[in-house]
């Protein structure tokens, strides 16, 4: 027996990261869903390569990702906008260890200019 349906694992395994296409929602994403259960992967031949579609079921077109009312993220990533909150929490953490990384720097010359201090003060006594 497959050992994700005896684990009762529906949907994406934890480890599943979101692929949104810069910081928009993906249609093709593994944590995109459609509540009416109406979308489908096909295959394409475009130039020569192959590329996955997303279609819509209840249209019979493209899907049109984040402005459907059915679409939504099996994680909560997909903000009102279309962005993913995935992306931007990564963005904020980046920002926030380069200005760490930052201080750190000051803080070692800082630190480099109180030593030269002290070596002249020892010189003197």
């Amino acid at each position: 027996m497959n050992e994700r349906w005896r684990r009762g694992g529906r949907g994406p395994r934890r480890d599943t990261k979101p692929k949104p296409l810069g910081d928009k929602c993906n249609p093709a994403c593994p944590l995109f869903r459609c509540s009416q259960n109406a979308l489908m992967f096909t295959k394409k031949y475009q130039r020569g390569k192959m590329i996955t579609v997303v279609m819509c079921r209840l249209v019979g077109d493209k899907c049109i990702g984040y402005k459907c009312q059915y679409a939504y993220c099996e994680r909560k990533y997909l903000l009102p906008d279309g962005r993913c909150a995935w992306v931007l929490r990564r963005k904020e953490s980046e920002k926030e260890e380069d200005e760490f990384l930052k201080e750190m720097k000051e803080e070692e010359k800082e630190l480099g200019r109180l030593k030269s201090k002290l070596r002249d003060l020892d010189d003197l006594l």
